[in-house]
Parts: C-alpha cells; structure tokens; sequence
C-alpha cells in the first residue's frame, strides 16, 4: 500500500477512484484523487449525500482510505478546517473553468490553505514523482496541491468543472472534445434544470 513515505506519481492506481454520477469517466491518472478530495462534500458510495470532513475522525479517515496518510495520524478541528478551505478553494478554481467568473478569491483560499506546505522531488525510472516534505495533514496538502499545479502546467486543469446543478455542486471531468459539458449527469442535473425551465415557460408566473 502506497503511503507518505512512497512516491506519488502521474498514474493513479486503478481501483481507487470513487463513483461519478451519470457513469462519466473521472479525471485521468492522479488529478482523479483531486476530483474526489473536491467531492467529499457529498458521498455517493456509503452515505448517499454525508460529509466526508464532517469531524477531525472522517477527516482523518478519509486521507488514510485514499493514502494520503498513514492510518491512525492525527487530525484536529484546525487541520480538518485546513481541508475543509483547500476543497472548497479548489473547487472555486474548477468552477471557473465553467462560468469563466474570476478566481482569484478561490486562488487566494488555496493558497492561504497551502501555506508553506512543501513537496520533495524525486526522479525513478518510470519518471519523476514527488513525496511531502512533511508528515501528517501538511504532508496531504502537499500532494493535492503538487497534483494540481502539474494539471496546470499541462493543460489539463482547463477540463475539470462543477456542475450549476441544484443543491450539487460535484466536480467532474469534461472529456469532450469541445469541452462542452455543463452538467455532472444530462440525466440528473441536466434533466431536472430543462424540466424547471421547460415549466417556467409554461407557467410565467410560477416561483
């Protein structure tokens, strides 16, 4: 099992990658763990629509499930707070892939989260990877944080989105060639915002 003393590499292990709505295909090789960090807000495996960060515990279960730490680290209400504020800054950033609206406060919580977390790079012959500096939360942070800088630097971070849908909010992996998607499923989200505007047409007065 993959821990903070290994190297994390470009290819996310297969297996490790949770379920995404409407069967879509999940973000490619390590950036599928940032699309899951970004989705702890909404569980669709266990607990249909829990918390994943709900408490230090769920915090630090979650990190050593997806082996971001060693089992049985320690995560206090600050550290799970750290979480809580780089998801949802993270999440400002893919949304603006989607409605093209400024970053820049979601650039500014990402890195106020980040703060002087730091990786270690590393050259093998499969490639470059990297481990964190740090142990622990900080050393968790790191790795998101690295992933997401090398999605960036090779265009990839352009392609994850949030879906508008009501009381949603999950990110997903636009695959397509135009970089068209909107929604996370055409037959949820999707569906049910064209049957709200296809009634507002119907029914003009209708709240």
């Amino acid at each position: 099992m993959a821990g903070q003393g290994e190297l994390w590499h470009r290819r996310w292990p297969e297996g490790w990658v949770a379920i995404q709505p409407g069967g879509r295909a999940p973000a490619p090789g390590a950036l599928a763990l940032v699309q899951a960090f970004i989705n702890t807000h909404y569980d669709l495996v266990v607990e249909q629509g829990a918390e994943l960060l709900a408490t230090p515990a769920q915090a630090g279960s979650w990190l050593s499930g997806q082996r971001l730490t060693e089992p049985g680290v320690d995560v206090d209400e600050q550290d799970r707070q750290r979480l809580v504020a780089l998801r949802e800054g993270l999440r400002g950033l893919a949304r603006a892939n989607s409605d093209r609206a400024s970053p820049q406060h979601s650039i500014d919580a990402v890195n106020a989260a980040v703060g002087r977390a730091s990786i270690v790079l590393r050259f093998t012959a499969h490639g470059p990877g990297c481990m964190p500096a740090s142990p622990g939360v900080g050393g968790a942070v790191s790795i998101l944080a690295a992933i997401t800088a090398q999605a960036m630097l090779d265009g990839r971070w352009s392609r994850p989105k949030v879906c508008p849908g009501e009381h949603c909010g999950r990110a997903f992996y636009d695959h397509s060639r135009n970089q068209a998607g909107r929604w996370c499923s055409m037959s949820a989200c999707g569906g049910r915002a064209k049957a709200r505007a296809h009634y507002r047409r119907r029914q003009p007065h209708a709240v």
